[in-house]
């Protein structure tokens, strides 16, 4: 009685969940990626989640002045190579979009445009009848040629506030409205329909007045950007993304509501991330506190500067390092890291917090929640996505449960186990199946390239033979024989030179393996990045060149004149139309050019690899030019590379870097951190010895033994060796080791 009783009960929860689920509209789980995380995070898109995501938000696309709307990096998303499934190469993170749909139909993915520094055209076309027009017809094309399924307008903000640059109108928020309809007639044109979503800030000073009802009923959801509350900008610290209190979330969504923003359109954008702040006083555990600015971020550079943003990967590895201690506020629901040694406080989107925040959506019937951004995000179960898709279905967590409740858990169990066991069976011996086929493939290649390759030389010694034949039995030969011989050498030396040009080819082109133009990429880098000049760049062009098969010749040009212009680095390699012939320039490289003549007409892959050698070429340039217009950072090394005999080492103290000397009272400090100084200086000139030390190899007088590991001796100095870089300097510095052997004996 008692089993029936448990296995009705289980059917009944069961069914209940399914019917609420079938009658409860689908939260949204969105995440952002931007076009920027390709060069400084190294972040890839096809890493993103996108099974456990509903929307992927691509920033930013270009508004352009006349209305229409255009990549906004063209080389990160249209030329940039990714490596995408099964060995492939791909052109742009445009070109992974299929194969992110692949692994989740349903997904949507959606291109973003404006944001603090791309918005200031919007109030222009948002006004302007034609404009208006023309952006609906250029956001609709965007979305049929790259693939996109909608696009979300970030437009920071109607009316006033933003960046100094953005045009503002009194009626920014009536064209809005006008803007959003016109879209939204353009998208009913289209078959599948399209997606549509706006942004608005959760400070009421940024916000105008306006019927904001009436401007959302043509959007599909509304972005909340919860994830900026404070940041460097700010005088005392505070909280990134409080749940609570003025200002903070819930606030903004009770306004929001008031003012007629249906709530199961509100999605709430969360950071992925925190923020630091350094030289902050105990107080209150450094909350609310004055700092002197803010420490250099998980990706910050001398270009981008301190912004003291870090990932929640380097967060979790800072808490667990032991001088940070957690505090929790219970009154704005947020979590912060406080070290009174290093007097700095990191607020952040904890695991904690996060849930607190999944938990207010669910109270208020909001629309799902979104993530700034993923490449910032915990990988795998670690991560906030992973954590509001395990939120969002907990069905998973039902069906244990009833599995470790009822008896009848573990057949079912065993059964499942069963028919995964026997599907992964199925797969493995397809993927066999298609593996030993592609091997066939390859071999079946290989083995006609290699009789290929031998079969002119094949024929000239048949032809040779046959006729020493003819010369030396000419007398006992009848005259048929004879001629048979002759016929045999001239169809086979006809037949020779029909086919030694194919042989040529094909055997110069036939053992490329899958990935081989990736790994030529990165050694062409490497070798590139040694150059400092324009010349010695080409050079190592023309080098790499020319153990390339493909190349028959390569030869530097001078023009008259440089180009005009370098916005399209799509057109720093002219094909010809036969597509045998290439022609490299850019306005970058003056007026040095490279001539290019291919054995082969180039194929569309072929193409790819070689215009992404001569865009690297392109960008190590404007590095080089960056780096000649920044004064403060050329200082900076100067301040290094003029004491070259006499600098011992160089030291991280609270995020800047601190120059010792012998010929320095005291240390002098630079902005530069470690890993920056690294880049333009190899080992021979100073070699990293602990996380916290680079040292000049020269300056090392010996070596001693200290409680825990090992110190250099420079000068009156002792520097601290970490262990994991004791092994590679003992074998790359044997002399400071000798000499403390030599002591020790």
């Amino acid at each position: 009685m008692a089993m029936r009783f448990r296995l009705f009960l289980a059917a009944c929860l069961l069914c209940v969940s399914a019917v609420s689920a079938a009658r409860a509209p689908a939260p949204r789980l969105v995440a952002y990626f931007p076009f920027w995380a390709s060069y400084s995070h190294g972040a890839m898109l096809s890493d993103a989640p996108v099974e456990r995501l509903t929307h992927l938000i691509y920033a930013y696309a270009d508004l352009r002045p006349d209305g229409t709307v255009q990549p906004g990096d063209r080389f990160a998303d249209l030329v940039k190579i990714q490596p995408g499934g099964n060995g492939t190469l791909r052109q742009g993170n445009f070109s992974l979009i299929p194969g992110l749909r692949e692994r989740n139909p349903q997904l949507k993915v959606m291109i973003a445009i404006g944001g603090w520094n791309w918005t200031r055209h919007l109030s222009d076309v948002a006004a302007d009848p034609a404009l208006r027009h023309r952006f609906v017809a250029s956001t609709l094309a965007f979305f049929d040629r790259y693939g996109f399924d909608g696009i979300e307008i970030d437009w920071r903000f109607p009316v006033a506030g933003g960046h100094p640059d953005t045009v503002h109108r009194a009626d920014d928020l009536a064209n809005y409205q006008l803007l959003l309809q016109a879209l939204r007639h353009g998208c009913a044109t289209r078959p599948n329909g399209c997606q549509i979503a706006i942004t608005l800030p959760p400070q009421a000073e940024s916000r105008a007045a306006g019927d904001y009802r009436a401007l959302t009923e043509a959007v599909d959801f509304v972005s909340l950007i919860g994830t900026d509350f404070h940041g460097a900008w700010s005088t005392r610290t505070g909280h990134k993304s409080p749940l609570h209190g003025a200002p903070g979330i819930a606030e903004a969504v009770q306004a929001l509501v008031a003012d007629g923003l249906p709530r199961d359109k509100l999605v709430p954008m969360l950071p992925a991330q925190g923020v630091s702040w350094i030289g902050v006083p105990a107080l209150r555990q450094g909350l609310d506190q004055p700092h002197r600015g803010t420490p250099w971020g998980t990706w910050d550079n001398e270009k981008t500067g301190p912004s003291g943003i870090y990932t929640l990967e380097e967060i979790g590895r800072l808490a667990r390092g032991g001088d940070f201690v957690r505090q929790w506020d219970d009154a704005a629901q947020a979590e912060t890291l406080y070290s009174a040694q290093k007097a700095q406080l990191v607020s952040f989107e904890s695991p904690r917090a996060f849930a607190a925040k999944l938990a207010f959506v669910d109270r208020e019937a909001l629309g799902g929640v979104g993530l700034w951004e993923v490449s910032s995000d915990s990988p795998g179960s670690a991560g906030l996505i992973t954590q509001a898709y395990r939120h969002y279905h907990p069905w998973r967590a039902t069906w244990l449960g009833l599995r470790d409740q009822t008896p009848f858990g573990l057949p079912w169990l065993a059964a499942l186990f069963a028919l995964v066991l026997a599907v992964s069976a199925t797969a493995w011996r397809l993927r066999r199946k298609r593996r030993r086929a592609v091997q066939g493939e390859l071999i079946t290649r290989d083995e006609f390239a290699a009789i290929l390759a031998t079969l002119p030389d094949d024929l000239r010694l048949t032809a040779h033979m046959a006729q020493q034949v003819r010369t030396r039995s000419a007398a006992r030969l009848p005259s048929a024989g004879i001629a048979h011989l002759q016929r045999i050498v001239g169809d086979s030396l006809a037949l020779c030179a029909q086919l030694q040009p194919l042989a040529d080819t094909v055997v110069a082109r036939h053992l490329r393996p899958p990935g081989q133009e990736l790994a030529d990429l990165q050694r062409f880098t490497a070798q590139l990045s040694g150059e400092r000049s324009l010349e010695g760049m080409l050079d190592a062009m023309l080098r790499f060149l020319a153990d390339d098969e493909r190349v028959c010749a390569a030869q530097r040009l001078e023009a008259d004149a440089p180009p005009e212009s370098d916005d399209g680095d799509d057109e720093v390699l002219l094909l010809s139309a036969s597509r045998c012939e290439a022609l490299v320039r850019h306005a970058t490289l003056a007026d040095q050019q490279l001539a290019l003549r291919f054995n082969a007409p180039l194929s569309e892959t072929e193409e790819i690899y070689f215009r992404s050698l001569c865009n690297q070429v392109v960008l190590v340039r404007r590095q080089l030019q960056t780096l000649a217009r920044q004064p403060q950072l050329l200082s900076e090394l100067y301040d290094v590379a003029s004491r070259r005999d006499k600098l011992q080492f160089i030291r991280a103290d609270r995020g800047y870097s601190g120059i010792h000397a012998s010929d320095l009272p005291s240390p002098i400090h630079i902005t530069l951190r470690l890993r920056a100084l690294r880049l333009y200086f190899d080992d021979s000139q100073l070699v990293q010895v602990h996380r916290s030390y680079l040292v000049r190899p020269g300056a090392v007088e010996g070596i001693r033994r200290a409680r825990g590991g090992v110190e250099l001796l420079i000068g009156r100095h002792t520097v601290p060796v970490a262990r994991p870089y004791l092994a590679s300097l003992k074998q790359r510095f044997p002399q400071w080791f000798a000499l403390h052997a030599a002591c020790d004996s």
